[in-house]
């Protein structure tokens, strides 16, 4: 049975918030579907990178999201495999993924797998802590790499606008840019 976990931090004046449905499937054997993120947890994030949810509700997801729901299972993968059966693998799979894109920042999306996971197998899994770092107005992950956040908290990542089929939106010019082609796309 499919499983949605709300994923929220909240900051003094923004946050992230990850909507995530997904399953598990106990098996026997090695899945032939999905990625290994663990030594017997396997991924497949396939339904929302390829195809949007059949009920038009959720976004489809770029690769490099998909990685960030990757790296959340595989943080998990030691606690999950540790409730397992001996010999027994588990097969994770995300159906519907849903957040505003509006102040959004991808490692919700490896909280929200965290999260999804400690829900599903009763665990509790360390690096779950969150801090506002005010400087660099950014929340800071426990599970992230120590180094220099602030510098990288400058880049704003803008993901491309899409509909819930995942097409392209038109990009509108702005004065001073190219004007775009009749895909939206920019010219150089």
């Amino acid at each position: 049975m499919s499983r949605t976990t709300a994923y929220r931090v909240l900051g003094p004046t923004w946050g992230v918030a990850v909507d995530l449905t997904a399953d598990s499937e106990v098996v026997a054997a090695p899945p032939h579907a999905g990625d290994r993120v663990g030594a017997r947890t396997w991924l497949d994030v396939a339904p929302v990178l390829d195809h949007p949810p059949a009920d038009r509700t959720g976004l489809r997801l770029t690769p490099a999201e998909g990685g960030r729901l990757r790296q959340g299972a595989g943080l998990a993968a030691g606690a999950v495999e540790a409730v397992l059966p001996p010999g027994r693998h588990v097969v994770l799979t995300v159906h519907r993924v849903l957040f505003p894109e509006a102040d959004f920042r991808a490692e919700g999306l490896i909280g929200a797998m965290l999260t999804w996971c400690e829900e599903e197998f009763g665990i509790d899994l360390p690096g779950g802590a969150v801090v506002f770092d005010r400087d660099a107005d950014r929340f800071v992950h426990a599970w992230e790499e120590p180094g220099p956040v602030r510098d990288l908290a400058r880049v704003r990542v803008v993901r491309p606008a899409r509909d819930l089929l995942g097409h392209p939106l038109p990009v509108r010019a702005r004065r001073g840019r190219a004007q775009g082609d009749a895909t939206g796309r920019q010219q150089p």
